[in-house]
């Protein structure tokens, strides 16, 4: 079956942009919490894809509310969403995606914090409602492959680890045709994924970055602007490496994509500190850790679709 048009998904509560007409037989589908989440963590697979012709699109949870945004920088902007918004778009264009498709959920910000609070916080909502949104866009999109974050969500983020659970229970739900039938009376089939995939360092990677944080005498439980991401847990709870996406390529699409976050500081203000050969090699690879079906070890995959695919 052939992907579909552009739907209107506004009945489930989604602001769907669509940047191209889908015509690529494959079809992936990230789904992450935040404007910023799709360039700072997987730039370069996206654009592994977008440039080889795939249709990739972005579902993204919130606007990034309760981001810290210097003032001067809201100058023209109804608030910090209306910023990261526009934001968001511009990275859009410059990974090549699709289409971007907003969920319409608010920013929880991290855990402790005011935010948690808001009764339209993303973490305050029920999950099935949210997961429904995400069977909703993988029944119109109809993706062979979907991604979002791992169980603990990379670093612990209240959102990121509610849309792994959203997301990983839309994806057994999306094929089921007892599951959100209402969805399937306004024409939206069932529709299976193939492939689900969480992104991932890698416990080698931030195990590394935890030593070396210790030998310069630095707290690694600390890290971050505001010393809330705890990277000793981080590597605990990293899921491990089953897929790995040669990304070397796309380095300066990438990091241009990433400067469309100029709110969130672009993302590159310590990368273009480095020698550039180190900034490539840093940028060389992204890892993914396959879920469905489950990983029975072998061999690194090197690509997100199987080796037989056909669509």
């Amino acid at each position: 079956m052939a992907a579909k048009s552009a739907h209107d998904l506004t009945a489930y509560g989604i602001d769907a942009r669509w940047l191209r007409d889908h015509r690529s037989v494959r079809r992936i589908l990230f789904v992450y919490a935040h404007p910023d989440d799709e360039s700072f963590g997987n730039a370069g697979t996206i654009l592994r894809y977008t440039n080889d012709g795939a249709d990739v699109h972005y579902a993204c949870a919130t606007r990034g509310e309760a981001g810290h945004v210097p003032p001067e920088m809201l100058a023209g902007y109804a608030d910090v969403a209306a910023l990261r918004t526009v934001e968001q778009m511009c990275a859009a264009r410059a990974l090549g995606l699709t289409g971007v498709h907003f969920l319409g959920r608010r920013d929880s910000g991290m855990a402790g914090s005011p935010d948690n609070q808001h009764p339209a916080a993303l973490i305050q909502q029920p999950l099935a409602l949210v997961a429904g949104q995400i069977v909703a866009l993988i029944r119109a999109i109809q993706p062979q492959v979907v991604v979002t974050f791992g169980p603990y969500g990379g670093y612990g983020h209240p959102d990121h680890i509610f849309c792994h659970r959203a997301t990983t229970a839309a994806f057994e739900a999306a094929g089921n045709p007892t599951l959100y039938p209402e969805q399937i009376d306004a024409g939206l089939e069932p529709w299976q994924p193939q492939r689900l995939y969480y992104s991932t360092f890698g416990t080698r990677f931030l195990s590394s970055v935890v030593i070396i944080m210790r030998l310069l005498g630095k707290d690694p439980s600390r890290f971050g602007r505001n010393g809330d991401i705890d990277l000793v847990r981080a590597a605990h709870e990293a899921t491990p490496v089953t897929t790995t996406i040669d990304t070397s390529v796309c380095f300066e699409q990438a990091v241009r994509a990433r400067e469309c976050h100029n709110s969130q500081g672009g993302g590159i203000g310590w990368l273009r500190r480095l020698p550039k050969p180190l900034q490539r090699r840093l940028n060389a690879v992204e890892h993914f850790t396959r879920v469905a079906p489950p990983w029975n070890g072998g061999a690194i995959e090197r690509d997100l679709f199987p080796p037989d695919f056909s669509p």
